[in-house]
């Protein structure tokens, strides 16, 4: 069998929600396209060590995280880039300026830090743990992964957030984080040396959009936002509804 290199989104694609829990039918796919000799990798937008703990639960050694900005081989981080921390510091003072609670991801840990109190009780119970400590100095930072700050979305457009990459993660909070997953496949498409029309990337949010339209085939699950599937080669049913194993079905990758 001809062989494929498969990039997958984790929420909403792999899994249902944020839970991180993949249907049953959507782990079988995974291993038949393994056992068929495909190469499969997740794309994601979270943090690396995230990303990570996802991957090796469900058996993957490459992985495109941060939202493009680093890629995992083997295993092994290749490369991983802070956000531009001089902007991120500058958006945290002036969201100190107008009393709106922040939080940051210094490294890259599964850890939340802040100094506001205030941020403590719209921190989502799903995602990092949050440390609070009002002696952290977040104007020497070089390097930082992440920003979350309290937003509404009809607040998002009254906050001048200097030009850095905003995905919403729920209605009171919004994360400063890279929407560029193209270029970790990009990556991977030059290490591996993968024709175009090898790839094959799954999506179901508006953080996928980039890795849409780049010449490689495109597949939005059913419960993907309709402006990713306006873009989509081909649309399969829901994650919970056997939606990767449909689509790998469908094409003869299984």
């Amino acid at each position: 069998m001809h062989k494929k290199y498969f990039f997958f989104d984790i929420d909403g694609t792999l899994s249902t929600g944020l839970t991180t829990m993949m249907p049953e039918s959507a782990v079988k796919a995974l291993a038949q396209l393994r056992a068929n000799g495909h190469f499969t990798a997740i794309a994601t937008g979270r943090l690396q060590a995230s990303a990570a703990a996802v991957a090796a639960r469900y058996g993957f050694t490459d992985i495109v995280a941060d939202g493009g900005w680093s890629v995992t081989h083997n295993g092994e981080i290749v490369e991983m880039e802070s956000l531009p921390a001089a902007d991120c510091i500058a958006l945290i003072e002036r969201l100190e300026q107008a009393g709106i609670p922040w939080a940051v991801s210094p490294e890259n840990e599964k850890l939340c830090v802040t100094t506001d109190k205030n941020y403590l009780p719209y921190a989502p119970e799903n995602y990092f743990p949050v440390l609070w400590d009002p002696h952290f100095d977040y104007r020497r930072l070089e390097h930082l992964y992440k920003v979350y700050y309290v937003c509404t979305p009809d607040e998002e457009n009254h906050i001048d957030a200097g030009g850095l990459p905003l995905v919403r993660y729920n209605p009171h909070v919004i994360f400063v984080e890279p929407k560029e997953k193209q270029r970790g496949i990009r990556y991977f498409q030059q290490l591996l040396s993968i024709p175009d029309e090898d790839i094959v990337v799954f999506g179901d949010g508006m953080n996928d959009i980039c890795m849409f339209g780049q010449g490689w085939l495109s597949i939005a699950m059913g419960n993907a936002r309709a402006a990713l599937k306006e873009k989509a080669d081909y649309i399969t049913t829901d994650v919970d509804k056997d939606g990767l194993w449909n689509a790998c079905r469908h094409f003869g990758w299984i």
